[in-house]
């Protein structure tokens, strides 16, 4: 066995361990031959030793002895699960261990809860592959397992099922209420037909309604007293959680006086509110940021929103689902959250009300439900949205940032905090200490100090390495986002965590300090800070302040024509934020805008020329951002120049936002669409970087073309292919949706782009027979054939295309059927070059060249010339898909042959049909269903064909599968059906199988045991 080879081996081995955990086809092989289990384990334990498939095996056999050894197993069984022993377990195989262990811990202390606890665990982690294992594996101890839970309720006899409290309450004997919950749940999943189960579910049941009654009857006494609202909610709230079905019926009795159910629900409404502004107080109070005291608090609120749910008609409306999907998230239960959400969110356009929150509360339910991609993508979306809602926007930056943290991008994630706190700050601490978990709380913490810190420092500061600050000059430079100054971090931690210590204001005399600095203009310092500072920063720091007393040196000596701009200059870029230029700027002259656009620009050019790497591309941008600053965002040379360095650093979507500025001003310029087009192709966009690039071509087809050629030969063979693909497909829908010859208005993109195509690479083929094409579709014959000539250096062997088909249309037939075979594509866009009277003619040739071709069994070539000739007369010709579909059975491509024999019986409208043919179809689509396998479909078919016609049918299936391989699959489908008790369905299957062969014995014998079965409870007709 073991020279057979690793591939061989593998799959034997697979094949046991299949046979041995009772699934696959292994185990119906094995079933019907009478192999030994055992010597299966034995034999796979020496091809593959420690295989956890033949040690499960072995500890279930020592399981099925006299309760000897069960500790030994449990002890093993531990062992496996806890990564001691090899080998390590993973998926079904690991819940399998655990289930037993569940039974060897049960047969070794029948009286302990323990091996019950542990059951209870495997079937919490997946409930229905637990009960799969459980009655697939461990079927003979079933009996075992249910008595001994049912000893634990104490629940054997019904005179002891439950006791009922003062208060109507349900009282488990022996364990809680949860527990026995629990115990139920799992019993019903594994024995749902066992008797005692059946009496404790329906006790339970009766017992749970009784309880809803009582409750709602006391809500209702509460009501009526008045001024008891919350008690009243909260009794209903418990009834509903406790039998929805019985306090509903019990509330609309109760409640239907005088308009007292909407009062009702009114007050639940009112208190819900009331406990969601409770909680949220709660949560600004707590003292410790990662505590997660006040949760309690939504307890009630969630139980009042699901009664209104059930009270509300459809289960509540979308704003009703909205909130409580809201609560469950808060209270931690996301897996609900992100169900309801999910519901909400697929919901038809027209009610899609809510949807900005439903994305956020979706977005928080992914990622704590560990679906990273999902969450960004949902808040994203809130953040992109043309009309954010405000709430649901500080939300969906606060869970991208906590995404950015978790991605070690700090800065970007800080960013994010920092706009929302902006925006809502209040709405942001209660993001982040409710929606964050508890153990990221105090990492983001961490991070908003250590941002806020760095800003404050500046690059170079005293706790900082070269490396850190290239890092944070470079996030700072080339982030989406900017944050205003450094207070801003601070005031976001102080959010977060109000005990934190604020950033120091500036005082005024530290501002008149800085007067003598400038001289006759030192007034302007405070002119500014009046009019501009102090609108922009409630209390800027002395460092901000610092970098805004450079920002406006620098205007001074512009102005002024002084020589230490250069270094101003170079000092502003360094300090990363350029921000404190903007009311300056507002206020200079046109001409100091102008020249410091200018030597900006000019200072980007000359750090690029110096080809310093990364980090002279990252200065560079920060020059071209101070030039765009300045132009007031129209310097198109500046904004070229930034997307490319942006591109350069890999920062593909912010070279496309700079490339998109300057298109939305410059709707023609030809090197952004370039630009953009090349950019979206490094991210892999198809759609869009081909419509940029045909947008360009449309402009200036030349400089597009040496642009496509200067790219890299893999890039370069990228676009021509999509632009092929866009050019093909566009001259595709043009051809169906117009006669041919077409306008040449219509194909104008095409030649363009053909002829670029053919100026980038001359020698492709393709390109030339896309340009011949675009002729063809033109009308243009002549300069077709003269442009095939001089490429390809022969004429065609008919000048004349629509000449081929009237003189030699077998010989067309031919032709195209090689086409249909190497390049289906073509096949189309050729035959829609033909009238429809031609192609009429083509479909009838091919259809006698494949009749004349099937005679000597070659039935490839036949496949392909039923292909044209179901193209050519159309996809819903019956005669033609009729040929192919027996070609496809010949070569035994059943699944194809099925999809053509669907479009032909779609084609019986039953009215004035012939059922001969009717019936032949369908016993045709029958026998090829019943090849590939799907032998329900497939008995429907003949059953269907044998009610319109019985002797065609019959016919049909003499001359197919044969009268006895049919009417035994009809028997094992009346059996399948008689195995699930489906008695009615048993009998039909089984008299159309009689009427396929009426001597079958074991059809007889099976009708005549589904008579005796229904005849107590039903007459079969």
């Amino acid at each position: 066995m073991r020279r057979l080879g690793v591939h061989r081996l593998t799959g034997v081995i697979s094949t046991l361990e299949a046979w041995l955990g009772g699934s696959g086809e292994a185990q119906d092989l094995a079933e019907g031959s009478g192999l030994n289990k055992g010597l299966a384990a034995v034999f796979l334990s020496t091809l593959s030793p420690n295989n956890l498939s033949a040690s499960l095996f072995k500890m279930e056999s020592v399981l099925q002895g006299a309760g000897r050894g069960c500790e030994e197993v449990a002890t093993r069984c531990s062992a496996l699960l806890e990564g001691k022993q090899e080998p390590e377990a993973h998926g079904s195989a690991r819940l399998a261990l655990r289930l037993t262990r569940a039974l060897a811990c049960l047969l070794a202390q029948p009286q302990s809860p323990h091996g019950l606890e542990l059951y209870l665990q495997a079937f919490q982690e997946d409930q229905a592959e637990a009960v799969r294992l459980v009655k697939c594996r461990q079927g003979q101890h079933l009996p075992r397992i249910v008595d001994a839970f049912l000893q634990q309720l104490s629940l054997r006899s019904p005179d002891n099922i439950t006791e009922t409290g003062q208060d109507g309450g349900l009282k488990e004997s022996g364990v809680s209420a949860r527990v026995a919950s629990e115990y139920l749940h799992f019993l019903v999943a594994i024995a749902p037909d066992d008797t005692h189960v059946q009496e404790l579910q329906a006790a339970a049941l009766f017992q749970a309604g009784r309880k809803a009654g009582l409750l709602v009857g006391r809500a209702a006494a509460h009501f009526s007293a008045g001024g008891r609202a919350v008690e009243s909610c909260r009794d209903l709230g418990e009834a509903f959680g406790t039998h929805p079905a019985a306090a509903r019926l019990r509330f609309q009795e109760m409640f239907s006086d005088r308009g007292a159910g909407a009062s009702a629900r009114a007050q639940l409404r009112q208190q819900a509110e009331r406990g969601l502004c409770g909680y949220r107080e709660a949560v600004l109070g707590r003292p410790d940021l990662r505590s997660s005291r006040g949760v309690e608090l939504l307890d009630p609120v969630i139980a009042g929103l699901r009664a209104l749910c059930h009270l509300e008609p459809g289960g509540g409306g979308r704003e009703l689902r909205v909130r409580l999907a809201d609560c469950l998230l808060l209270r931690g239960e996301s897996k609900e959250a992100l169900s309801i959400c999910s519901q909400l969110a697929a919901a038809s356009p027209t009610q899609q009300s809510y949807q900005n929150t439903v994305q956020v509360l979706r977005g928080f339910a992914r990622l704590l439900s560990d679906d990273q991609q999902g969450a960004l993508e949902d808040f994203q979306a809130v953040i992109e949205h043309s009309a954010p809602h405000p709430s649901s926007c500080v939300r969906a930056l606060c869970g991208r940032g906590l995404l950015r943290l978790l991605g070690d991008a700090h800065y970007l994630a800080a960013l994010d905090y920092l706009t929302a706190s902006r925006l809502q700050p209040q709405e942001a601490a209660l993001t982040v200490r409710c929606l964050v978990p508890w153990n990221q709380r105090g990492l983001l913490c961490t991070v908003l100090l250590e941002q806020g810190r760095a800003m404050l420092e500046g690059p170079g500061g005293p706790t900082t390495s070269p490396q850190q600050q290239s890092d944070q000059l470079g996030s700072r430079q080339l982030g989406h986002d900017r944050c205003s100054s450094p207070k801003e971090g601070g005031e976001a931690e102080n959010e977060i965590t109000p005990g934190a210590a604020s950033s120091a204001a500036t005082s005024a005399p530290q501002r008149g300090r800085l007067r003598p600095v400038f001289g006759l203009r030192g007034h302007c310092i405070d002119l500014l800070w009046v009019g501009q500072w102090r609108s922009h920063w409630s209390g800027p720091s002395s460092d901000t302040l610092e970098w805004n007393v450079l920002g406006f040196t620098l205007s001074l000596s512009l102005s002024l024509s002084l020589s230490p701009h250069a270094q101003l200059l170079k000092k502003l870029t360094q300090c990363g934020d350029t921000s404190c230029l903007l009311p300056l700027l507002a206020v200079a002259e046109p001409t100091d805008r102008a020249l410091l656009q200018e030597n900006c620009h000019t200072a980007a050019t000359r750090v690029l020329e110096s080809r310093g790497g990364e980090g002279c591309v990252r200065e560079a941008v920060a020059y071209l951002s101070i030039a765009i600053i300045a132009s007031g965002g129209m310097a198109v040379d500046s904004l070229m120049a930034r997307a490319r360095c942006y591109a350069l650093l890999g920062q593909r979507r912010t070279a496309i936002f700079d490339f998109s500025a300057i298109l939305r001003e410059h709707a023609e310029h030809v090197a952004a669409l370039c630009g953009r087009g090349f950019t979206y192709l490094t991210l892999q966009q198809q759609k869009e970087c081909t419509q940029d690039i045909v947008a360009a071509l449309q402009v200036d087809a030349a400089a597009v073309t040496q642009d496509v050629l200067s790219l890299k030969e893999a890039a370069r063979k990228l676009v021509c292919d999509w632009l092929h693909q866009h050019c093909r497909a566009g001259l595709s829908e043009i051809t169906a949706a117009n006669p041919v010859p077409c306008g040449e208005e219509l194909l104008s993109e095409a030649f363009l782009i053909g002829g670029a195509l053919m100026k980038v690479d001359s020698r492709n083929p393709r390109w030339h027979i896309l340009y011949v094409d675009t002729l063809l579709a033109k009308g243009a014959m002549k300069p077709a054939t003269a442009h095939l000539r001089q490429v390809f250096g022969q004429e065609p062997r008919e000048a004349e295309p629509r000449a081929m088909w009237r003189r030699n249309p077998a010989g067309a037939a031919r032709g195209l059927s090689q086409i249909a075979q190497t390049e289906p594509s073509s096949l189309n866009f050729l035959l829609s070059l033909l009238s429809p009277a031609h192609r009429k003619h083509l479909a009838q040739a091919a259809a006698q060249e494949a009749g004349s071709v099937s005679e000597h069994g070659q039935w490839e070539p036949v496949l392909a010339l039923l292909t044209v000739a179901v193209r050519a007369a159309g996809e819903g010709k019956p005669r033609y898909l009729r040929q192919r579909a027996a070609c496809l059975a010949r070569l035994g491509l059943h699944e194809r042959a099925v999809s053509d024999l669907d479009r032909v019986v779609q084609s019986h409208s039953g009215v004035g049909e012939d059922p001969r043919a009717w019936a032949e179809d369908l016993c045709r689509r029958g026998h090829s269903l019943l090849l590939c396998s799907r032998e329900e479909p497939g008995l429907e078919d003949f059953a269907q064909a044998l009610d319109l016609h019985q002797a065609q049918a019959l016919a049909c299936v003499e001359a197919g599968l044969g009268r006895p391989r049919v009417a035994e699959c009809f028997l094992q489908g009346a059996l399948r059906r008689f195995g699930e008790r489906q008695l009615g369905e048993a009998w039909r299957l089984s008299e159309y199988g009689l009427r396929v062969e009426d001597s079958h014995v074991e059809l007889r014998r099976l009708r005549a045991r589904i008579k005796r079965d229904a005849t107590g409870s039903c007459i079969v007709n």
